[in-house]
């Protein structure tokens, strides 16, 4: 009761994750917008899952070897197909919103699927992770080829193997079973900067990546900058303001019956 007296009379809070017509614009325009996006950087983004696992779910499959390891490969995959939006259309034609909805999604059916059959049923999994939870939001033929190839490397009996190379470089491999502090660990000691090999891509494409977020950058720098107009700065509301004022000046004044022409009401 105490914390209901401190809150002020004129909070107000609105939850929603869809446009809504009776939302106020004004309101919308003059509060907090506070947004969860997925980390920068391939090892930021395996830390991030791996704390919000905690060890009830890591511990919680019968066949424990096999479900942590496609676990660390899914989280991965994950990571990957995130990381590749930096290359412009060199990762993906378009830039797809996957969310974390989606890994959970695929989590719990990796552990159902292995609870619930004798052996890895690998080709039910790969048609349900990379052609149901994330193709779904696949809307480029190319880019539905592409990721069901991608999922091909990290969902494969040879993931099951201590020391199974993820990419084609040296660093990015399968942690052995072990506990979930061990798994937190062996992603701590991955490369903060990753190499565009680790998505398949040529070294080159770092080039495109960086250019890209170079001019996001200074773009994001210019539009906060305050609209010069004979030296003095002016609103985006007073802009539009000025803009309709001008409009309505060309707008013809409204024809006075009396005034006009006997030949223009005519019938």
């Amino acid at each position: 009761s105490d914390l209901v007296n401190q809150i002020d009379d004129m909070y107000r809070l609105w939850l929603t994750s869809m446009p809504s017509p009776s939302f106020p614009v004004p309101v919308l325009q003059g509060g907090i917008k506070i947004t969860n996006e997925p980390p920068k950087g391939l090892r930021a983004n395996l830390s991030r899952t791996f704390q919000d696992i905690t060890t009830e779910i890591y511990e919680g499959c019968s066949k424990s070897r096999e479900y942590k390891k496609l676990l660390y490969a899914l989280a991965f995959f994950h990571a990957a197909i995130l990381e590749r939006r930096k290359f412009g259309p060199i990762g993906w034609n378009v830039p797809y919103e996957w969310m974390d909805s989606d890994f959970q999604v695929s989590r719990e059916q990796v552990q159902m699927y292995l609870e619930s059959q004798p052996g890895v049923p690998w080709i039910t999994l790969k048609y349900i992770i990379a052609e149901v939870n994330y193709g779904g939001r696949v809307t480029d033929d190319k880019d539905v080829r592409l990721i069901s190839a991608f999922l091909k490397r990290y969902f494969n009996e040879g993931v099951l193997e201590d020391g199974y190379k993820l990419s084609p470089l040296d660093a990015y491999t399968c942690p052995n079973e072990g506990s979930l502090e061990e798994v937190r660990e062996h992603v701590r000691k991955l490369p903060m900067d990753e190499d565009p090999q680790v998505f398949g891509l040529h070294p080159n494409a770092q080039i495109t990546a960086q250019t890209e977020a170079a001019r996001q950058f200074l773009g994001i720098i210019l539009s906060v900058q305050p609209r010069i107009a004979s030296g003095a700065a002016i609103r985006p509301e007073e802009l539009v303001a000025q803009m309709a004022e001008a409009f309505l000046g060309r707008v013809p004044k409204v024809m006075n019956r009396k005034e006009a022409d006997p030949e223009t009401y005519k019938k």
